[in-house]
C-alpha cells in the first residue's frame, strides 16, 4: 500500500505499521516495536526530534533524496535528525517478517545518562572528533552489544514478564550507551545543523521539550531558530499545522499524560511540574486536549 504523505508528529501514524505495532513500552512511552508481514511499498519516517531504529530480524530497505539506496539488517541501526525525510520498505515481508524498534531521541535523558557514566571509559580514540551529521540520516553497522539489546527488548515486548516496563527502560539506557560509541552521538546530544529552515524548527521544537517547566515565549523559540518572526510563524504552521502556542500547549498535554501514568504523581504535583501556577488552569487545560480531567486520564491507565 503506498503512502506518500509525511506525517508530522499529531498526524496519524501510516496505519499499515500502526496495525502492525505490538505496543508502546518504557516508563516514558517513548519506544514502539513494530512486527510488518506484509510487503509496504513506502513508508515515511519523519519527527520534529531525533529518531533511533534497529532493525531486530528481517531486512528493510531505506531511501532518503541525495543518498544511495540503503539495506538495513538485523542488529543495524538508523539515526534520523528532526525533520529529516526517511522511506523506509520492506520488499521481503511477506516472506520473512521484518520486526524493528522505534524509539524517540529525548537529548535531555541521554546527557543524563552521560552524565551518570565514565567518559573516559566510553570514549574511544578520537570519538570526540565525529562531526554534525549533515545526512538525511546517520547509519550504524551491526554491533553485537545494539543487535542483544534490540533482542531483550523484542523478548520483553512478547514475553511481557513482571516489571516488563521497568525491565524495558534498562535496556534502552544500555542501547543509548551503545550507540553513543558510535558516530550518531552528535544527534543522541541534540547537535545538528542548524543552517535550514528545517534545522531552525528542529532547534526550537528541541528548547520547547527542554523548557516545558515553565513559560516558553514566542521570541524565545524565534532566537532559537534563528529567524525572523513572520518566517518563523510560516515555516513552523507549514511543518505542524498549529501555532507554536498550540504546539506548546500540546507537548505540555503529552507531557502530563506520561507523568499521570505514574499513580505516586498527584495532579497538583503534574501541574507544579509542568509550570503552571494555577492547577485549576492546568486541569482546564487538560480537559480541553483529551475529553476528561487529569485524574480522570489517571485513574483510567492506572487501573
Amino acid at each position: 500500500m503506498p503512502l506518500t504523505s509525511s506525517p508530522s508528529l499529531y498526524r496519524n501514524p501510516p496505519s499499515s505499521l500502526l496495525e502492525n505495532r505490538v505496543g508502546i513500552g518504557g516508563e516514558d512511552r517513548h519506544l514502539s516495536l513494530y512486527c510488518v508481514d506484509e510487503s509496504v511499498e513506502e513508508v515515511q519516517l519523519r519527527a520534529p526530534h531525533p529518531m533511533y531504529y534497529g532493525v531486530v530480524s528481517g531486512t528493510a530497505d531505506v531511501r532518503a533524496d541525495s543518498e544511495p539506496d540503503l539495506t538495513c539488517k538485523a542488529g543495524e541501526s538508523l539515526v534520523v535528525p528532526p525533520l529529516q525525510s526517511v522511506r523506509m520498505t520492506f520488499p521481503q515481508a511477506s516472506t520473512s517478517t521484518v520486526t524493528y524498534v522505534a524509539l524517540k531521541i529525548d537529548q535531555k535523558n541521554v546527557r543524563d545518562i552521560l552524565d551518570r557514566i565514565n567518559e573516559r571509559a566510553l570514549d574511544g580514540p578520537g570519538s570526540r572528533r565525529w562531526p554534525v551529521e549533515e545526512n538525511p540520516f546517520c547509519y550504524v553497522e551491526h554491533r553485537e552489544g545494539i543487535a542483544r539489546g534490540l533482542s531483550m527488548i523484542d523478548y520483553l515486548f512478547r514475553a511481557a514478564p513482571p516489571n516488563r516496563d521497568r525491565l524495558i527502560d534498562l535496556n534502552i539506557r544500555a542501547l543509548i550507551i551503545q550507540l553513543l560509541q558510535t558516530r550518531s552521538r552528535p544527534l543522541l546530544l541534540g547537535e545538528f545543523s542548524r543552517h535550514t529552515s528545517m534545522g531552525g524548527l528542529a532547534a526550537a521544537v528541541q528548547y520547547i521539550q527542554e523548557n516545558l517547566d515553565r513559560h516558553i515565549s514566542v521570541d524565545e523559540l524565534v532566537e532559537e531558530a534563528c529567524m525572523s518572526k513572520s518566517t518563523f510563524y510560516r515555516h513552523f504552521s507549514d511543518e505542524f499545522d498549529m501555532s507554536p502556542l498550540e504546539y506548546i500547549s500540546r507537548e505540555r498535554v503529552v507531557r502530563a499524560r506520561n507523568l499521570l501514568a505514574d499513580p505516586q504523581n498527584t495532579v497538583t504535583g503534574v501541574s507544579h511540574a509542568l509550570g503552571f501556577s494555577s492547577t485549576s488552569h492546568f486541569i482546564d487545560m487538560f480537559k480541553e486536549h483529551e475529553g476528561q480531567t487529569p485524574k480522570q486520564y489517571q485513574l483510567q491507565v492506572t487501573d
